[in-house]
C-alpha cells in the first residue's frame, strides 16, 4: 500500500512548520514510525528541546520501547532511538485517538494526493490553524 506520513509542530498553539511526504509502499505501522522519526527530527532540526510527538499508534510506542532486534523495522527503531538519545530538556511520545489526529491526517493525505510541495502550503497552515482540539486537555493542547 502506498503511504505518505504528516506532522505538524505547534507551538503554544501556533502552527511552527509542518511535514508531509511520500513514504512509499508501507504498512500503517511502518508510516507511523516514519512520522515519528521525522517529527523528531524535525523537531531537533528547529532546535526545540522539550517536545511531545503525539502518534495515533499505541503499536509503535510498544516497539520503540522494546527495541527488538528481530524486528522487521529494527533499523528506523535504532534511528529513532539515537534521536531520543539526543540532549532534549524533555521528549515524550504519547498516544492520541485518531478523531483528534485530523490536522496530521489531512496534511499526509494532501501529499499522497500529489498536491503538497513543502510544508502543506498556506492553505493548509491556516486551516490546521483554525481547527479545535476538542478532545485534548488544556494542558495537552499546549503542549503541541
Amino acid at each position: 500500500m502506498t503511504a505518505s506520513v504528516g506532522g505538524i509542530m505547534k507551538e503554544q498553539a501556533r502552527w511552527v512548520r509542518g511535514l508531509g511526504g511520500g513514504i512509499g509502499l508501507a504498512d500503517p505501522l511502518s508510516a507511523e514510525l516514519w512520522a515519528i522519526y521525522y517529527g523528531l527530527k524535525m523537531a531537533w532540526e528547529c532546535e526545540k528541546t522539550s517536545v511531545v510527538v503525539f502518534t495515533e499508534s499505541r503499536k509503535a510506542i510498544e516497539v520503540i520501547n522494546n527495541r527488538d532486534p528481530t524486528f522487521a523495522m529494527a533499523s528506523l527503531i535504532e534511528m529513532i532511538t539515537m534521536l531520543l538519545g539526543e540532549d532534549w530538556s524533555h521528549v515524550d511520545i504519547q498516544s492520541l485517538h485518531a478523531d483528534v489526529n485530523l490536522a496530521v491526517n489531512a496534511l499526509a493525505n494532501y501529499y499522497l494526493d500529489g498536491e503538497g510541495g513543502g510544508g502543506g502550503g498556506e492553505s493548509m497552515k491556516r486551516w490546521i490553524h483554525q481547527m479545535s482540539l476538542p478532545t485534548l486537555s488544556k494542558q495537552q493542547t499546549q503542549q503541541l
